[in-house]
């Protein structure tokens, strides 16, 4: 998830600037370049995997170096993103039951590509894009379209977006040559004697709203909302249900689901080098799971050259009406999932990291690294960590308009 904050300036300094200075700069226009290389490392343990119909390992590992770059010329912007996640995990390994299995290891390959226009006359700013990804189980086309405009005096601003996702979930396409053609859905191994969704994509659409309003000098207060709808196979394949008379199914969900999100945020700048970045948000869906989050990050300035990122998030879920644990179900239901991410749960993330702007006449190019570390907790016992490195490097130059 990227994160953008909007700093407002004086604009006093518009009143020394003379005629012929303003022509001489409108000959010009700016093009600049930044990379970000980031690696991200994730560990997490647990004991209650849907795999394995509620119980047994999670264990889990994600490697997960990416790119981004962002590049600006004039009032065009485009924006380019590259990554992959390299996941060993002994909870998918469990599909059939043979350790060190194909599906112990899998990558997910991801990519994004957007371009955006600012147009000064209204301070309006307009952009589209495309992105896909790839795994042995899943394929995704992504497609977006984005609009945001900004008040005459710089304090408010409006934004939407639209996005749609298109996806399918057969296995194969990685399976022994590169971008094969996918097979069929992947069922726990002692289930495959008959096909249990006759189903294998999905669609998603998003549409997010925004408002944002700057409140003195030192405060902005945010309202974001955000409509969702998915259609198609919403149920994980190879995830077991252990019903009551000790038979066992796939995990089964219907095939429409509608969620809604609303949050409020609010960014501080207050004396002494802080800045709080604080965010309340609440959760709904059609089935039935009602979610809270109480957000906080803070940047410390602790000199020009180094700030400190603590953080901690709280979340509260009540649970899907389709979920039980293992060996709770009714063989007669419709439908049924033993995935605790569906179940009544709290959870609790605190990170804690630095950021570091090495001496410009050393470094021309490096502008800034960061390192970060975040612990996650689960009431039902899951345990995560996240170790996040990242470098960001920028070029800034002034060409003649051509």
């Amino acid at each position: 998830m990227n994160k953008r904050t909007v700093l407002v300036g004086s604009l006093a300094f518009s009143f020394l600037v003379g005629k012929a200075q303003e022509h001489k700069k409108s000959e010009f226009k700016v093009k600049e370049t930044e990379v970000e290389l980031l690696y991200n490392h994730y560990l997490q343990n647990g004991n209650n995997s849907a795999v394995t119909g509620g119980e047994g390992t999670e264990q889990l590992t994600v490697y997960g170096p990416s790119f981004n770059m962002d590049k600006t010329i004039g009032k065009n912007s485009y924006h380019f993103q590259l990554g992959a996640d390299i996941i060993s995990s002994a909870s998918t390994d469990n599909i059939d039951y043979v350790q060190s299995s194909a599906s112990r290891l899998d990558t997910r390959s991801y990519s994004a590509l957007t371009y955006s226009r600012y147009m000064e006359n209204t301070k309006t700013t307009l952009s589209f894009g495309v992105s896909g990804s790839i795994e042995s189980d899943y394929a995704s086309f992504g497609k977006h379209l984005g609009w945001s405009k900004t008040s005459k005096s710089d304090m408010r601003t409006y934004s939407a977006e639209l996005q749609i996702f298109n996806d399918d979930l057969r296995w194969g396409r990685l399976d022994g040559v590169f971008f094969a053609e996918p097979q069929f859905l992947i069922y726990p191994v002692e289930l495959r004697n008959q096909e249990w969704h006759d189903e294998y994509k999905r669609d998603s659409y998003n549409l997010s709203l925004g408002f944002t309003q700057i409140v003195g000098q030192r405060n902005m207060i945010g309202i974001f909302s955000i409509l969702s709808m998915q259609r198609g196979l919403l149920a994980t394949t190879f995830h077991r249900v252990f019903f009551k008379n000790n038979t066992r199914g796939v995990e089964q969900l219907p095939n429409e689901r509608h969620k809604i999100g609303v949050s409020v945020r609010w960014n501080s700048f207050s004396k002494g080098g802080f800045i709080f970045k604080n965010s309340i948000r609440g959760y709904m869906d059609d089935f039935g799971i009602l979610g809270f989050t109480l957000d906080n990050e803070t940047a410390i300035k602790l000199s020009p050259k180094w700030t400190l990122l603590p953080s901690t998030r709280f979340y509260a879920q009540k649970g899907a009406k389709f979920f039980a644990e293992k060996g709770e179900h009714d063989v007669n239901e419709r439908y049924y999932t033993s995935d605790y991410d569906l179940s009544t749960i709290n959870t609790w993330t605190f990170g804690l990291g630095w950021k570091h702007w090495p001496t410009k006449r050393k470094n021309k190019r490096l502008h800034n690294f960061s390192f970060r570390y975040f612990y996650y907790s689960r009431s039902n016992g899951l345990r995560a960590h996240t170790i996040s490195t990242s470098f960001n490097l920028m070029k800034k130059r002034r060409v003649k308009k051509t």
